[in-house]
C-alpha cells in the first residue's frame, strides 16, 4: 500500500519537522514543499493498520499542524 500524506507545519519549523518524517516506519521519501502544504511523505506499508501507526507518529512530530492523507492505488 502506498500514501502520499500532505503536512502543514508550524512557520519555520519545516526543516525540524522533516527529519522528523525520515524517521518514521514506512516513510520511504519525504520532500519539502512550497504553497499550501510544507512538506510531502511517500509512505509504503503493507496494511491499514500500519498506515494508521504511520500517520498517527506523523502527527506526533512537533511542529506539525495538520495532515492530508492520500492512498495510491
Amino acid at each position: 500500500m502506498v500514501a502520499f500524506i500532505l503536512i502543514v507545519s508550524e512557520l519555520a519549523k519545516e526543516r525540524g519537522v522533516l527529519e522528523g518524517l525520515l524517521k518514521v516506519p514506512g516513510v520511504v521519501e519525504a520532500r519539502l514543499l512550497f504553497g499550501e502544504y510544507d512538506a510531502l511523505a511517500r509512505v509504503e506499508v503493507d496494511d491499514v493498520a500500519e498506515l494508521d501507526r504511520a500517520v498517527t507518529a506523523i502527527r506526533n512530530i512537533k511542529g506539525v499542524v495538520k495532515t492530508l492523507t492520500l492512498i495510491s492505488s
